[in-house]
């Protein structure tokens, strides 16, 4: 899986791609807290627990994305997309 590309064909897909890549990600910094902690590597800790609350913003923005595109369909979600997606 490492070299493995996630490629999308269109806006739902990319989204989908990429909350695939970031679940990975907040197994894996959490995985990497814990081993911090249990090495006492407390500064590595608190960085890594900032990229992992980066990471769960991101993906509760894409789950909503996501949920958005099922509730009003994916040309509605561009066309409201136009002028910026916050």
């Amino acid at each position: 899986d490492l070299d493995k590309l996630l490629l999308g064909e269109n806006t739902e897909e990319m989204l989908a791609c990429d909350l695939k890549l970031e679940l990975g990600s907040q197994v894996t910094s959490k995985d990497a807290i814990k081993y911090c902690e249990s090495v006492g590597d407390y500064v590595s800790r608190e960085i890594l627990s900032e990229i992992l609350s980066d990471t769960e913003d991101h993906i509760d923005w894409l789950q909503t994305q996501l949920e958005l595109i099922g509730k009003i369909g994916l040309q509605n979600y561009q066309q409201s997309a136009m002028g910026g997606v916050e």
